[in-house]
C-alpha cells in the first residue's frame, strides 16, 4: 500500500462505500456487533479498497482509517482463532497510518505497533515484551497493558504453526493473560478462550516432562478461573484433579514451579469445598497451602490461599487458632504486597473482614481505620469498591453492636447499601451483599422499632435466598437468616400471613442442604423442631427435625478432627438428644426415643468401635493399608 494522503477522495463511489462502512462502525459502537461481522461488510470493504486502486496509488487518509477501524473491530469481536486475518490486516493499515498521523492511531494499537517495532518482529523478543507487559498489568491493575500483551502474543501466534516447539510457550502465556483479563473484566469470552488455548497447549505425554506439567498447570488455572466466572462445576472438578496430579508429579521441590503448583491446588481445593462442603478438602487445602508458603518463601498467592483455607476452617469448626493464624497470614501478605498491585485491595479487604470476625479488643477499631483508608484509595466504579465498602460497613455495624454508637449503624448501613447498588443483581456477590443488607435493616428495626425497616429486611433476605442457587453452601445460612426474620416479624405482630409456616419450611429445607456446613444444618434442624412444637403445634414435624439433628451429630464430630475439637463440637448441642427423645415420647413412639437416645449419646464411642474392628491384626500384616483406610474413613466422615 502506498502512503496515505490527507485528502479525502472525490470519487462518489468511494464516498458511498466509505459511508456504508462508517454506518456499520457506528452501529457496532452502539452495541450491534453483527454490523461489522457479516460477510457483506467484507464485500463492501473489498470494493472500497479496489475503488481506491488497491494500494497502487496514494490512498485517501479516510479510507485508511475506515478500513483499519473496520478490521480492528472485527478482530475484537470475532471468536478466538477466527480473527487472525483481521488482526494482520488492521495492523497493515494502522502501521502505515502511524508513519504520518500517529495521533489517529488508538493507544492500544499504537502500543502494539511500538512493541512490534521495538522487538524488530523477533518472536522471542516479542514474547519477552508481552510477558513484561502482563507483569506490569498485574502490578498496576492496568487492563490496557494486558490488552497489549494479548495482542502481541496473538500476533506472534500467527507465525507459530501447530507442532512447532515454541507453540506451547506462546499458548501458555496467552492462556494466563486471557485468564487475568477475564478475572478483571468479567468477560466469559476471555475465560472460554483461555481454556481453549490452554487445552491446545498441552503437549503429548511423551514430551518434555516439565513442559507437560507446566501446560497442564496452566489448563488447571484457566478452568478454575472460568468456574469462578460461570459457576460450571465440571470446570472446577477437572481443574482440581489436574492440579492434584501436577503437584503429585513434581518431585523436585527446589523447582520454583513446585510452589506455584501447590498454591494453585490449595486455591482449587478451597473452591471445591465451598461447593461440596466436604471437611477433608479444607484439611488438604490448609496442609497444601502451608507447603506452598514454605516452598515459595511467602508468595502472595500462597499466603492468600492459606488464609482462605484457615478462614473457611474457622467458619466450619470455630477453632480460634485458625482465625488468629488467618489474620496473621493476611496481614503479612498485605504488608509485602505493593500498594499498586491488584491483589493489594483484596488482601486489605480480607484483613478488615477477618478482624471484624474476631472482634477482640482493638480489632474493630483497627478494622474500621484500615477499611476507611482502603476506601480512600478505591474510587467509585472500581471493581474492588463494593467488597471494600461492604467489609467496612460490616465492621462499623459490629462495632455498633458492642458500643451502641448510632453513627456506626448509620454509616455502616449506608456503605453496605452502596456496595449492593454497585453490583449487578443475580451475581453471587449480589446475593451475599443483599443478605448483609437484611441484617443491617434488622439492626435498624431493633434500634428504632420502625416496621418498614423489618419489612425491608425481609425483602432483602428473600432476594438473597432467591439469588443463591441450590447446592451453594451459603444457601442454608441465608435461609436461616430469612427464617429468623420471619420469626421476628411474627413475634412483633407484623406477620405477612404465612410467616409462621414459611419459617418452618425454611428451617426444614436448610437442614437438608447437604453442601452446607454441618453446624449450620444442625442449627436449622433444632430451630425447626422447636418452632414446630411451640408455634405450629405439630409434634410429628418436630420429630422429623430433631431426628435429622441427632443424625447429623456424627458428621459434626467429623473423624478428621482432633478429639478435643470433636468434644467441643458436640458440647455445643448437649441438649439436642434430650429434646429429640422428649418429642418422640410426645408422639407416642418409645422405640424412636430409645433409638435417638442411643444414637445421640454414643457418637464418639460408635466411631471408636468402628475404627477398632479388625485393624490391630491388619496393621501387623499391612500397616500401609491401615493408614490408607484411616485416611479414607476420615474423608468419608
Amino acid at each position: 500500500m502506498s502512503a496515505a494522503e490527507p485528502e479525502a477522495a472525490d470519487d462518489p463511489v468511494v464516498g458511498e462505500l466509505t459511508s456504508q462502512i462508517l454506518r456499520r462502525i457506528e452501529a457496532d459502537t452502539n452495541g450491534d456487533a453483527a454490523a461489522v461481522l457479516d460477510d457483506e461488510t467484507l464485500v463492501v470493504g473489498r470494493r472500497l479498497w479496489e475503488a481506491v486502486g488497491s494500494g497502487e496509488h496514494p490512498v485517501p487518509l479516510e479510507t485508511v482509517v475506515v478500513l483499519g477501524t473496520l478490521h480492528w473491530l472485527r478482530y475484537l469481536r470475532l471468536p478466538q482463532d477466527t480473527d487472525s486475518t483481521d488482526l494482520a490486516t488492521a495492523l497493515h493499515f494502522y502501521g502505515r497510518l502511524s508513519m504520518n498521523h500517529p495521533e489517529l492511531v488508538p493507544r492500544r494499537i499504537r502500543a502494539l505497533i511500538e512493541a512490534t517495532e521495538a522487538a524488530q518482529s523477533n518472536a522471542a523478543a516479542m514474547m519477552s515484551r508481552a510477558d513484561d507487559l502482563l507483569t506490569r498489568a498485574k502490578g498496576n491493575d492496568d487492563i490496557v497493558l494486558a490488552d497489549t500483551a494479548i495482542d502481541i502474543v496473538r500476533l506472534v501466534r500467527l507465525g507459530v504453526p501447530q507442532g512447532h516447539a515454541a507453540r506451547a510457550r506462546v499458548q501458555g502465556l496467552l492462556a494466563v493473560a486471557l485468564s487475568f483479563r477475564a478475572e478483571r473484566t468479567g468477560r466469559p469470552a476471555d475465560a472460554d478462550a483461555a481454556v481453549d488455548v490452554a487445552r491446545d497447549a498441552v503437549p503429548p505425554k511423551e514430551a518434555d516432562a516439565d513442559s507437560y506439567r507446566s501446560a497442564r498447570s496452566h489448563l488447571s488455572t484457566a478452568l478454575i478461573s472460568r468456574y469462578k466466572l460461570t459457576g460450571e462445576f465440571a470446570d472446577l472438578t477437572e481443574g482440581v484433579e489436574l492440579a492434584r496430579t501436577v503437584a503429585g508429579e513434581s518431585s523436585n521441590e527446589a523447582d520454583p514451579s513446585f510452589a506455584m503448583f501447590l498454591s494453585n491446588l490449595a486455591g482449587g481445593l478451597i473452591n471445591l469445598y465451598k461447593v461440596t462442603g466436604e471437611p477433608a478438602l479444607l484439611e488438604e487445602a490448609a496442609q497444601t497451602g502451608r507447603r506452598a508458603v514454605a516452598q515459595s518463601s511467602g508468595s502472595l498467592s500462597a499466603l492468600g490461599n492459606l488464609a482462605g483455607a484457615l478462614k473457611a476452617r474457622f467458619e466450619l469448626f470455630s477453632r480460634r487458632a485458625d482465625l488468629d493464624e488467618a489474620i496473621e497470614v493476611v496481614g503479612r501478605a498485605a504488608q509485602v504486597c505493593p500498594p499498586r498491585h491488584p491483589d493489594h485491595r483484596v488482601l486489605v479487604a480480607n484483613h478488615v473482614d477477618l478482624l471484624t470476625t474476631r472482634a477482640g479488643p482493638g480489632d474493630l477499631d483497627a478494622a474500621v481505620a484500615t477499611g476507611r483508608r482502603l476506601l480512600d484509595i478505591t474510587p467509585a466504579g472500581h471493581p474492588d469498591r463494593p467488597q471494600a465498602a461492604a467489609n467496612v460497613g460490616l465492621a462499623l455495624r459490629t462495632r455498633y453492636a458492642q458500643t451502641g454508637q448510632s453513627g456506626d449503624l448509620h454509616d455502616g448501613t449506608a456503605l453496605e447499601r452502596e456496595a449492593l447498588e454497585a453490583v449487578e443483581p443475580g451475581l453471587p456477590r449480589w446475593a451475599a451483599l443483599s443478605s448483609n443488607m437484611a441484617r443491617a435493616m434488622t439492626e435498624r428495626f431493633i434500634a428504632h422499632g420502625t416496621p418498614s425497616d423489618l419489612h425491608e429486611a425481609c425483602r432483602f433476605a428473600q432476594a438473597a435466598v432467591a439469588a443463591t442457587p441450590h447446592g451453594d453452601p451459603s444457601r442454608a445460612r441465608r435461609m436461616q437468616g430469612l427464617a429468623d426474620l420471619l420469626e421476628r416479624r411474627s413475634a412483633a405482630g407484623l406477620d405477612a400471613g404465612t410467616d409462621v409456616t414459611d419459617a418452618l419450611r425454611l428451617w426444614d429445607e436448610s437442614s437438608q442442604a447437604t453442601a452446607s456446613p454441618v453446624r449450620t444444618r444442625v442449627r436449622s434442624a433444632v430451630r425447626g423442631g422447636l418452632w414446630a412444637m411451640t408455634e405450629i403445634r405439630d409434634p410429628e414435624q418436630a420429630l422429623g427435625c430433631f431426628t435429622r439433628a441427632v443424625e447429623l451429630l456424627d458428621r459434626l464430630a467429623w473423624r478428621g478432627l482432633e478429639r478435643s475439637d470433636q468434644e467441643r463440637a458436640l458440647a455445643e448441642w448437649t441438649g439436642v438428644t434430650t429434646d429429640a427423645v422428649a418429642v418422640a415420647l410426645t408422639c407416642g413412639s418409645a422405640e424412636d426415643g430409645i433409638r435417638l437416645a442411643e444414637q445421640g449419646r454414643a457418637v464418639l464411642w460408635s466411631q471408636l468401635l468402628n475404627d477398632r474392628t479388625g485393624l490391630a491384626e491388619l496393621r501387623s500384616r499391612a500397616p500401609e493399608l491401615v493408614d490408607r483406610l484411616s485416611r479414607i474413613s476420615a474423608e468419608l466422615g
